[in-house]
């Protein structure tokens, strides 16, 4: 009987595995429907986007004119449209909009101090009835490369809108394997193609975080630079704030960052980014079951958790 538990466990995991990887084969399509990994039905329903950039050139003396807008990219008229525009955690309005018809925007402009030695974070945040979204940027001085209470500063650091990090999660998904999910596709191009190097070694200091784009350019990054990269990408593949985070947690050796993805009927899941595909299920749980986590974030949410 011994002799055959080393051949059971085998197939056990491979049959695991081709669940995780695997959602719409004739032998998977009702454990599919399950786990909701099928594609959702097409509904009629409003989605704001809202976008913000600085302009220079039309700026006065010490200040920088921000533009900004909300669009509407879903296929239903929004109603009761509220954009509002804050700085530093200080609003400076909010515009209520009536309605918005399918691919009409609403522009306006705000001016905000910007004094070289002063770093301010501009937020803007968009709701209907149907949909919710935000956008924060900075302006003036650059943004402090570590771990921040400042939650406004850390969110800076996830970019799912960077060009470079949208043509990365286009490509990456084009070029994926038949049926294999996003989330995998995504963590497999992460932890195939970017190497793990200390800041130390990088930049000669301790901590120094990296925004994804530059982590795609280098090739290299620690812990929470994966993770950043990561979370950014699977963002900007249509999964909502409100599933996907970096984490930061602790064990008795130090600090550690990853990702925290809610696969729906399958719950939450956490996964080392610093691997690829094959450590799902097995490779995951041993890396990270040691840390208590302690704070997760995205470009809009940051939640302390211990």
């Amino acid at each position: 009987m011994a002799s055959k538990t080393p051949a059971a466990i085998a197939i056990v995991l491979l049959v695991l595995v081709v669940v995780f990887f695997m959602d719409n084969s004739l032998i998977l399509d009702p454990i599919a429907d399950v786990l909701q990994l099928h594609e959702p039905e097409v509904v009629s329903k409003a989605v704001l986007w809202v976008d913000g950039y600085v302009d220079d050139a039309d700026s006065p003396q010490n200040f920088c004119t921000v533009h900004y807008s909300v669009t509407n990219i879903g296929n239903a008229t929004a109603q009761n449209v509220t954009l509002e525009a804050v700085v530093d955690r200080q609003s400076q309005g909010i515009k209520e909009i009536p309605s918005l018809a399918f691919s009409e925007s609403a522009n306006y402009s705000i001016q905000v101090s910007a004094y070289s030695e002063v770093l301010h974070v501009v937020t803007l945040k968009a709701a209907c009835t149907d949909s919710v979204d935000a956008y924060s940027f900075s302006v003036g001085a650059d943004v402090p490369r570590s771990f921040s209470e400042n939650e406004d500063l850390v969110k800076l650091f996830v970019t799912p809108r960077d060009p470079t990090l949208v043509a990365l999660k286009d490509e990456v998904l084009k070029e994926s394997l038949l049926n294999v999910k996003d989330w995998i596709a995504l963590r497999n191009w992460v932890g195939n193609n970017i190497k793990y190097r200390h800041d130390d070694a990088v930049y000669g200091v301790p901590e120094y975080w990296q925004f994804g784009k530059e982590t795609v350019s280098l090739k290299t990054g620690d812990c929470e630079d994966f993770s950043i990269l990561l979370c950014s990408l699977l963002l900007a593949a249509g999964y909502s704030a409100n599933d996907v985070y970096v984490v930061i947690g602790k064990n008795a050796d130090g600090y550690h960052a990853w990702v925290k993805i809610n696969l729906g009927s399958v719950g939450w899941y956490n996964l080392e980014p610093q691997e690829n595909g094959f450590a799902t299920l097995i490779g995951d749980f041993l890396t990270l079951s040691g840390f208590q986590a302690l704070y997760e974030f995205n470009d809009q949410q940051f939640h302390t958790l211990g």
